[in-house]
Formats: C-alpha cells, sequence, structure tokens
C-alpha cells in the first residue's frame, strides 16, 4: 500500500501559453519499505460536465527502490532519477472536496541499462484550500 501526498499550485501567468498547466510537488511513501519516491512536474486539468474533471502530468521523481536487483519481487528501476507521469479522473463534491481514480507511472526511458518501470493506480481525495 503506498501513501500518496500531493500539493498542486495555482498556474502561474508565465505557463498560459501552454495552457496553464499547474504545478505540483508529491511525495509517494510504501508502507512496505519497497520503493516510494518524491516528485515535481507540470499537471494539465480540465472539467467537464458538472463536476467531473480528467488531467495528467508531467515531471520526474527520486526514487529510493532498487536501480539493480536479483529479487523477484523487486523492480530494477535502472536510475536513481526517472521520469513520471499520471492520469486521473475525478469528481468535485463540493467547491472543497473531490475524489479521483489515478495512474502513475515512473520509468527512465531506456537511458539506463535497464527500465523495468513502476506503475501504481488508486483513488485520491482532495481538498481545495
Amino acid at each position: 500500500v503506498d501513501a500518496n501526498f500531493e500539493v498542486l499550485f495555482v498556474s502561474p501567468t508565465d505557463l498560459d501559453v501552454i495552457w496553464s498547466p499547474r504545478p505540483h510537488l508529491g511525495l509517494s511513501l510504501n508502507s512496505a519499505g519497497n520503493t516510494s519516491q518524491i516528485y515535481a512536474g507540470l499537471t494539465w486539468e480540465w472539467d467537464f460536465w458538472e463536476s467531473a474533471f480528467a488531467g495528467f502530468s508531467l515531471g520526474g521523481a527520486v526514487h529510493d527502490g532498487k536501480n539493480r536487483t536479483d529479487e523477484l519481487d523487486r523492480k530494477e528501476l535502472g536510475c536513481r532519477v526517472l521520469f513520471r507521469e499520471s492520469i486521473n479522473a475525478g469528481y468535485r463534491i463540493d467547491r472543497n472536496h473531490s475524489v479521483m481514480l489515478q495512474l502513475d507511472h515512473i520509468s527512465n526511458a531506456k537511458l539506463c541499462s535497464t527500465n523495468e518501470g513502476l506503475e501504481s493506480i488508486g483513488i485520491r481525495y482532495g481538498y481545495r484550500f
């Protein structure tokens, strides 16, 4: 089980030329002592219908997992610093609360000798301050 904490910031006006993405910082902690990560990047999000939204993010991550291993139940991620992408779809319950389904992926895009990558899927709760 992973616990995920993420902060989304307001989009700076300088990013209007690329459809106003919101900078984010996040942390995923694995409860079994396997791969945890800290990450940052940009998130694009669009509202549709009344309260539904969807989005994706691009950025980078630093992990504490295995770069190389002989353990069959662990991934060989190849590099300490990886690319990170995610997609999500959600529902805004009200002005401050939302729930969403999220899929994220980290990998090195074959820049290192091994590149098994790591995916996580889960349900997230969001609170807007």
